[in-house]
């Protein structure tokens, strides 16, 4: 059993390396609301939902941020510049133990004026910098600059589908290849999601690895590329885990509401409860620079990078698994 005081320094010397990182570039710490009334609509989330009650018993529905990613941005359509946000975000419907913990910590940044390519570059020297803070563990992240793929590149080497082109039959066509199984109803982004986990994941590699430009279905809150076809997103993968997940940030109001809208279709399809529009979001939005980048980063699975740990539940003091299964 690794000795809880030994992960509590890690951390700390992590937390201490992560803020020192980014205040040495210019950007501002700020705190943002936990408990929010409108939080991500991404349909592959299930945020912990909670009621806030004034003194006078009026009711407030209410869910625990899966990320502080509004937040951030309406502070940026106030003209902050480039902030971090360093803390706890919560999703509910997750594995216990492994790569997943209900509750997790995350550092999500924002620059105004530069775009995801500026991002990606700026995620590899934050990693190296948090690793060089605990050298005197043997970690797996190899001294040459981190390598760039498209998304379009995988599947074509992968699965032979050129997602130019890609429809749900194409899609379904390729599941049935593969033997990955999917159902009638499924989306365009449920096969997506089935054939790249199946197929496409595991195939990675250990060496650090951007996976970038994703379909437009998968373009969440990124801009589009200029030929319209994907979004501004990407992912880093080091020895296989995903680690973060950043955009250059989509800033037409327009375009998010229809995307919003999209989305809430797909969690009334799948019976996940649609929460309301952050309408002071899209208020702000047009206000942000274009470009603007913004990135999450997994600090619990970045803390088991740098010490080349393989379970989440070997980097934290109190696990879920620790908490509800007595």
């Amino acid at each position: 059993m690794i000795d809880k005081k030994q992960i509590a320094l890690e951390r700390q010397t992590i937390n201490e390396s992560t803020r020192l990182f980014f205040k040495e570039r210019g950007y501002i710490e700020v705190e943002t609301p936990i408990v929010v009334r409108s939080p991500g609509m991404e349909p592959n989330l299930s945020p912990f939902q909670t009621t806030v009650y004034e003194p006078n018993g009026t009711p407030h529905p209410a869910t625990l941020i899966t990320s502080p990613e509004y937040s951030l941005k309406k502070l940026l359509g106030m003209g902050m510049q480039k902030i971090f946000c360093l803390g706890k975000v919560f999703r509910n419907e997750e594995e216990f133990g492994n790569l997943h913990n209900p509750e997790f910590s995350m550092i999500e940044w924002y620059q105004q004026g530069k775009d995801y390519q500026a991002c990606m570059d700026e995620t590899e020297e934050l990693v190296r910098f948090v690793e060089q803070k605990l050298t005197n563990h043997k970690t797996q992240i190899p001294n040459h600059k981190f390598q760039k793929i498209r998304v379009r590149d995988l599947f074509l080497k992968h699965l032979n589908l050129d997602l130019d082109t890609a429809d749900a039959q194409s899609m379904q066509t390729a599941c049935q290849q593969n033997e990955i199984h999917f159902t009638a109803d499924d989306t365009l982004s449920d096969l997506f999601y089935r054939l790249f986990l199946a197929k496409i994941e595991p195939y990675l590699g250990s060496d650090p690895l951007f996976v970038y430009d994703y379909p437009t279905h998968q373009a969440a809150m990124s801009q589009l590329t200029p030929d319209g076809k994907y979004g501004q997103r990407f992912e880093l993968y080091i020895n296989g885990l995903e680690l973060c997940n950043g955009y250059t940030e989509l800033t037409d109001a327009v375009e998010q509401r229809q995307r919003f809208g999209v989305e809430a279709d797909e969690r009334r399809s799948a019976g996940k409860p649609v929460h309301p529009i952050d309408e002071a979001l899209l208020t702000l939005l047009p206000s942000v620079q274009i470009p603007t980048y913004g990135n999450a980063l997994g600090i619990d699975r970045l803390h088991m990078i740098v010490t080349g740990r393989s379970n989440i539940e070997d980097v934290l003091l109190f696990s879920a698994k620790n908490l509800f299964h007595l």
